[in-house]
């Protein structure tokens, strides 16, 4: 279920404000079991420009229906069945999307699995360089403390990426991918020629490196053909 009750205001720059309200509940196969609950309050900001600001807040409800890392890293795992319950908050802005410079920022704080807690803020910074080009930065950064043996985890996850726009029919897209919790980089390449409509030709290179030596984990190319049969 979804409740949204929006106000409109006259002759300022926000175009509309409003809350929403919001729930997801996740049974089991039978259907008498809860398994997974997010419930969710958020107050929205729209300007004129159509950039937006929200602050939210959410009670979150998990049971594991298998064993479970909550940091990824290799150590000891939540056992299947336990059931873990916090209440989180946080805020987002996205600027106005027409701009060439375009950029969001959200955080969120609050708790996680095993009674731990969770410090989270991510980053999107854009350019355009109309009509060929697009550049775009991301990065999200995340501090969790758990009990033992997890204990204090620290994570950055950091992306730039390219899109070119050669023809209307030609493009190249290139991204990097540095993930601090695998101990991985990624190197991703994508020539697409779309030779007619919805029919395509693609041409992707991609290389897996670890972080500390560069040395190759594994590498692929990668050629993929579309057609659209029309019957």
């Amino acid at each position: 279920p979804v409740v949204t009750r929006l106000f409109f205001p006259k002759g300022t720059k926000v175009l509309s404000h409003g809350p929403r309200f919001f729930s997801t509940v996740f049974l089991d196969e039978r259907g008498s079991s809860r398994t997974d609950n997010e419930t969710v309050l958020v107050y929205v900001w729209t300007l004129r420009t159509q950039s937006t600001f929200a602050v939210w807040c959410a009670d979150n409800y998990v049971k594991l229906l298998s064993p479970f890392d909550p940091t990824n890293s290799g150590l000891d795992q939540l056992p299947s069945g336990s059931r873990h319950h916090w209440f989180a908050y946080g805020f987002d802005y996205f600027s106005k999307p027409q701009q060439l410079f375009t950029y969001s920022f959200s955080g969120r704080a609050g708790g996680y699995y095993a009674d731990g807690s969770r410090l989270n803020f991510t980053s999107e910074l854009g350019y355009r360089f109309q009509p060929f080009v697009s550049l775009l930065v991301n990065s999200t950064y995340n501090y969790i403390n758990l009990p033992e043996p997890w204990g204090q985890r620290t994570f950055w996850l950091i992306g730039p990426r390219l899109d070119v726009t050669m023809t209307n029919r030609l493009f190249f897209t290139a991204f990097v991918q540095y993930n601090e919790q695998v101990k991985n980089v990624n190197l991703n390449t994508r020539l697409q020629w779309r030779y007619q409509p919805a029919s395509d030709l693609f041409i992707v290179y991609t290389d897996n490196y670890f972080a500390d030596s560069f040395h190759v984990k594994n590498r692929a190319l990668v050629i993929k053909w579309t057609y659209w049969w029309n019957i």
